[in-house]
């Protein structure tokens, strides 16, 4: 194909074999013709063709000249095909016998084989029809046929191979891929500096840089190429590292021209604009060693590990201590206070092995719901029994009846948004389980102010 450019002109010569319409009365015959064609482009051929057919007509001989006007498409496939389609004006001229001419149109479908850049041979069918038909033929007529030839590929103008813009004559890199930029002398260009990308140390430059002879600027003037360069706008004078971006000696995201903490440990968060080590709760203690970094703005820290302090050393800190100065020991609630013991509700009994209450349980019961009224506590009910039994199911049995006195605090207006229910089983006696005595006073119902 490489021949087949904007200006090449095809010289050919083909013979034709020819079948005529039955109304023309013509016997199918052999011939040989000639074509010219000029590419428009190298897909888009404008060409002629004409024949000379000896034939014909009740023994008579006829001479058939056929002639032809088209526009070819030329679609090369493979490295030496090209599939051939087009149509145009169609001419017949009959002398001899009979004379008469008629004018249609026709179309061609064929292949192109290259036998060299210049040299190719056509096969191809040929179909017309010929609507100004000769006198005496009422209807129009199909004519066909195929033809079989070779052509030359005259150099009508420039080449332009690899279809980059630069000619053939000039191109120094002919088979440029299809839509690669390319340079003055045909060679791939991808940042279209003027460096070809062969000799281009920096084949990215961005489009309007002035470059030096190897494709390459340096802006900020820092010894590293704009390619290379990850920090491209660095200050006059600031060093850098082998990318361009200023020294980051502990690389802990600041650099050393505005680090207040170069020498920062690996892995540990810093602030972005001084270079040291987070402190987010802002008390003083820096994050990495602070044990509570969530500490509440204004709270007094233990400066060694973040947290709040708690002088009393019961677990609760001074800022919500209520009561501050508890001896040690004692047991607290959230508030840093005394922590309440929980109070027997006495009186309260069920049928043995259940959980349903004794009539003789409501007054005790009414007593506690009127005590739980005034106040504003939430409260936890346990339930206990005796170690009589599985302890599984004394566990489910003391639940249980928790459970049923809860339902009946409820039943009388207490919310349930303030009990909460537990059973321990036999897990917490208050009295040897060796005597009937003391087991009675392990089965038992008892209130705690929720922690």
């Amino acid at each position: 194909m490489s021949a087949q450019h904007r200006g090449t002109i095809e010289l050919g010569a083909f013979g034709r074999y020819g079948v005529y319409d039955n109304a023309m009365g013509l016997d199918d015959a052999a011939g040989f013709g000639g074509r010219l064609g000029f590419f428009l482009s190298p897909k888009v051929v404008l060409e002629s063709d004409g024949a000379l057919v000896a034939t014909k007509a009740s023994s008579i001989d006829v001479d058939h000249k056929p002639f032809h006007v088209r526009l070819l498409g030329n679609f090369p496939f493979g490295k030496r095909m090209a599939f051939l389609f087009g149509g145009g004006w169609s001419y017949n001229s009959y002398s001899n016998g009979f004379s008469g001419s008629e004018n249609g149109v026709g179309g061609l479908t064929g292949v192109r084989l290259n036998l060299g850049k210049r040299l190719s041979v056509r096969g191809e069918v040929l179909a017309d029809y010929m609507f100004d038909q000769l006198s005496g033929v009422a209807d129009p007529t199909f004519n066909y046929a195929a033809q079989v030839g070779v052509s030359l590929m005259l150099r009508g103008g420039p080449g332009d191979k690899d279809k980059d813009g630069v000619i053939d004559s000039a191109d120094k890199c002919p088979s440029t891929p299809k839509d690669a930029k390319v340079e003055a002398t045909g060679c791939p260009d991808a940042d279209a500096d003027g460096v070809a990308d062969q000799g281009d140390r920096c084949p990215g430059t961005p489009a309007g840089r002035v470059v030096d002879a190897i494709g390459c600027t340096d802006s900020d003037g820092d010894g590293v190429v704009d390619p290379q360069d990850r920090c491209a706008g660095t200050p006059s004078g600031v060093k850098v590292d082998a990318t361009g971006c200023p020294l980051d000696t502990d690389r802990d995201g600041v650099p050393d021209i505005s680090d207040k903490c170069v020498n920062t440990p690996a892995g540990t968060a810093v602030d972005p604009t001084t270079g040291c080590p987070l402190d987010q709760d802002h008390d003083g203690v820096a994050d990495p060693i602070d044990k509570c970094p969530n500490t509440p703005a204004g709270t007094s820290v233990d400066p060694a590990t973040g947290c709040p302090v708690d002088l009393d050393g019961d677990g609760v800190a001074d800022v919500a201590d209520r009561c501050a100065n508890t001896p040690a020991g004692t047991a607290v609630d959230a508030n840093g206070c005394p922590a309440s013991a929980p109070v027997v509700l006495e009186g309260v009994t069920f049928v043995t092995g259940s959980a349903k209450l004794t009539l003789s349980s409501q007054a005790p019961l009414d007593r506690a719901v009127t005590a739980i009224r005034a106040r504003t506590e939430r409260f936890v009910i346990e339930g206990h029994t005796d170690n009589a039994g599985n302890r599984e199911a004394n566990i489910r049995l003391s639940k249980a009846r928790a459970d049923v006195v809860r339902a009946y605090f409820v039943s009388k207006g207490i919310p349930a948004t303030r009990i909460t229910t537990v059973g321990l089983g036999p897990d917490q006696p208050v009295a040897s389980n060796d005597t009937p005595e003391g087991r009675a006073k392990n089965r038992r119902v008892q209130l705690r102010v929720a922690p």
